[in-house]
């Protein structure tokens, strides 16, 4: 596949600070640092972050927030382009749709698992609020602010991508240290393909929102699941999340095969 090449329409002498992969990457430590050392601050134990409505605040929702307005300051002050919408749209095979139809699916069986009639409307309403905020902020951090950085340089987009969603799943390594344990090692795992799968998201319909809708659908579905899931619908959680590990990884390596030469 020939090379693509896409200008941005506000261009280089725009910027107030280049995107580049270090720039990147700090970006990233530092919303860790603050949002992660709010969280510790708050004194309360990784498995009861959603035990209260008051702990969900104190843990996600404001901490969160915060993160959330830093990002968006940062773009307005550096003036990246290209963070909400791809200026062009780069092909979608059947095969790159697959993982996100999966994971679109593998939430509706966790929703309709829980039991809804014991779980509070504040916390509901807490709860709602984190993933929509995780959605919005991660998303920016990562399918917004890093994978632009990572698309300067003339880097080919399979590489952009994978390494994008790598980086997704390393953010998730402080959870093993507060308070997640052995357990988080897999969840960071998980996020490197869940991560994959939010980048095919973005691409497949150029909108980094959609990415933002369904990460924190999903997130929701996960918070509520894990605490008040029952029945058959719950347990077929973790034999869906193997199809969309999958079928992700298939579109992965099909992504690297055929675009090592493709720059966006």
């Amino acid at each position: 596949m020939n090379a693509v090449h896409a200008k941005s329409t506000q261009g280089a002498r725009g910027h107030r600070i280049a995107p580049t992969p270090l720039v990147g990457i700090a970006v990233v430590i530092a919303y860790i640092v603050v949002v992660a050392g709010m969280q510790f601050a708050s004194g309360i134990d990784y498995g009861d972050w959603f035990a209260t409505t008051d702990n969900v605040y104190r843990t996600a929702v404001i901490p969160l927030l915060v993160g959330s307005i830093l990002l968006v300051a940062f773009l307005y002050w550096a003036r990246w382009d290209s963070i909400w919408r791809d200026s062009v749209r780069l092909p979608m095979s059947i095969v790159l749709w697959v993982p996100p139809i999966l994971f679109g699916l593998a939430i509706v069986p966790r929703l309709i698992a829980v039991d809804w009639a014991v779980i509070g409307a504040d916390l509901i309403v807490a709860v709602a609020l984190t993933a929509v905020l995780v959605g919005f902020a991660e998303e920016v951090l990562f399918r917004g602010i890093f994978l632009r950085s990572m698309r300067s340089g003339d880097r080919p987009e399979a590489w952009c991508a994978v390494w994008t969603a790598v980086a997704f799943g390393l953010f998730h390594i402080p959870n093993i240290f507060m308070g997640q344990g052995p357990s988080g090692i897999f969840q960071v795992v998980l996020a490197t393909f869940s991560g994959f799968v939010l980048y095919l998201f973005r691409r497949g319909f150029g909108l980094i929102v959609v990415a933002m809708f369904f990460h924190g659908l999903w997130d929701f579905s996960v918070f509520l699941d894990g605490d008040f899931g029952e029945g058959v619908l719950h347990d077929l959680s973790l034999p869906a999340l193997l199809l969309v590990v999958i079928a992700t990884t298939v579109a992965a390596v099909v992504i690297v095969k055929r675009e090592r030469a493709v720059v966006r």
